[in-house]
């Protein structure tokens, strides 16, 4: 009767009870579980706990810690863990000078691993000014072939090409007219010293003004010309010099056989000269940056020899050395802060990864890109690590002056001082002390310094794959979990039934 009446109750009380014993297996099996791991690991169970359960709500993926290379930790794999870590870094112990240490030896490796990784992409970054000195020596290189070509010349007739400018200067008003006349009058051959003494001993009147028939002064007013070209703005003026140009430049054509072979040479080295400027503008964000298609266009119509050219051209080269110099003046001047280095050359939008994938091709752009957003990362790690401890140790020593309890840097004094995410932080922050601060008060030390060697460790460690599995619990089924229960709710009343 004793039995029956027991077995009765528990079958009526079984749907109440019946889950309540079904967490406790469930809370049981997955504390052994745990502590298995912790065994494997060589790890204390309540660390093992901490770091297991900062990972499970971070959502780690167990492939992150691979994608961050040899300096990624297991701390910058979410914010639970940063927190855990930034806790551990305000700790008094050994576990600070872990975390601490850690941070700082990777921060203090930051420039070197951002240049070195850039050098083994695109390699080292040249001095935009000595391309250019080099090119310009190049060009004063070609003047032995200037006058090769000039020795043979026939006289130049420019009679046309006067005639032409002061037509010109008749119709047009402003700076355009100015020019036309200044061109003008660089056709005007002044008599020399040793013509004025032949005429006088000829019984000749001294020679007046004439028109240039020598080829060497009419290439002289070319170069004239080029020259006014590299200073003066607005369209109608530009537009007057470079007709008058064209003129000049066709009269030479005509006159100085081979002339043409040595003006490709130096165009080409003023178009490469060109391109290493233009190419320290690719990741600007202002309007004299190309547009991407704009870019490409200018990639692909710089390859192609122009004139008389033999050969590919540098254009190309000579745009990605700019660009990879600029790159260089960036990490120079904010290698230090590395958010704002990543912001730069990455950008706001995709602009810039199409145009280094334009200079460079995609898979050395995205090596670079995925370096740069790696320390960015780096760096949100050490600021939220090392700023928070810096935090809680003046709170600390506030406390230890004044001999007062203070509230500390909390939910609302993180939203004043960051909005949202500064709230965010704290909160995180005050839950990993709460956690911390319980193993302190356990006097478990040992238990503190191996979260902060956990939580430091790198690919190579095995701790993320046994806290992943750790996280995860038991994982018994729910019918073995029931199995287990209804032999616990059914063994009670046999066993007390068959007690003498």
């Amino acid at each position: 009767m004793k039995g029956g009446l027991l077995g009765g109750g528990l079958g009526l009380a079984a749907p109440f009870v019946a889950p309540l014993i079904g967490k406790g297996v469930k809370a049981v099996a997955d504390n052994l579980h745990l502590s298995a791991v912790a065994r494997a690991l060589g790890l204390d169970k309540r660390a093992v706990s901490v770091l297991a359960d900062a990972a499970r709500q971070d959502a780690v993926d167990p492939a992150a810690l691979a994608r961050l290379g040899n300096d990624g930790m297991l701390m910058d794999l979410g914010p639970n863990l940063r927190h855990t870590a930034g806790a551990i870094a305000a700790t008094p112990g050994e576990g600070k000078a872990i975390v601490r240490g850690a941070i700082g030896a990777r921060d203090v490796d930051a420039n070197w691993r951002i240049r070195s990784a850039l050098n083994d992409t695109l390699g080292e970054a040249p001095t935009p000014s000595r391309i250019i000195d080099r090119a310009n020596r190049n060009q004063q290189y070609l003047q032995p072939e200037y006058r090769e070509a000039l020795r043979d010349a026939a006289p130049v007739d420019t009679l046309p090409i006067a005639r032409y400018l002061e037509t010109e200067a008749q119709t047009l008003r402003g700076e355009p007219q100015r020019l036309v006349q200044r061109v003008r009058t660089m056709l005007d051959h002044q008599p020399t010293p040793a013509e004025i003494a032949q005429a006088r001993a000829n019984g000749q009147p001294p020679p007046g003004t004439s028109l240039v028939t020598d080829a060497s002064e009419l290439l002289n007013t070319r170069h004239a010309i080029d020259d006014l070209l590299e200073t003066t703005q607005g369209t109608n003026a530009v537009n007057a010099l470079t007709t008058a140009r064209q003129a000049v430049d066709d009269e030479l054509r005509a006159s100085v056989p081979g002339i043409k072979e040595v003006d490709a040479k130096y165009a080409e080295l003023a178009r490469q000269k060109n391109a290493v400027q233009r190419g320290q503008t690719v990741l600007s964000s202002g309007r004299e940056a190309p547009r991407p298609d704009e870019l490409a266009d200018e990639v692909r119509q710089g390859a192609l020899p122009q004139g008389l050219q033999i050969g590919p051209s540098a254009v190309p080269l000579r745009l990605r050395e700019g660009a990879r110099a600029e790159i260089e003046r960036i990490v120079g001047t904010k290698a230090n802060d590395r958010v704002a280095l990543q912001e730069i050359i990455k950008g706001e939008g995709d602009w810039n990864r199409a145009r280094l994938s334009t200079l460079w091709g995609k898979e050395k752009t995205d090596k670079v890109l995925d370096l740069l957003d790696r320390e960015r990362l780096f760096a949100d790690t050490s600021t939220i690590v090392t700023r928070n401890s810096e935090s809680a140790a003046r709170i600390a020593a506030q406390d230890a002056i004044t001999g007062e309890t203070s509230r500390g840097f909390g939910v609302p004094e993180g939203f004043i001082a960051g909005g949202v995410r500064g709230a965010a932080r704290a909160a995180g922050l005050r839950s990993a002390e709460k956690v911390i601060n319980a193993l302190r008060n356990g006097g478990n030390d040992k238990a503190i310094s191996q979260m902060a060697t956990a939580l430091t460790s790198g690919q190579q460690s095995p701790v993320l794959a046994a806290l992943m599995k750790a996280g995860q619990g038991s994982r018994l089924q729910q019918s073995q979990v029931d199995r287990v229960a209804r032999a616990l709710l059914l063994g009670g009343p046999t066993t007390t039934a068959n007690r003498p």
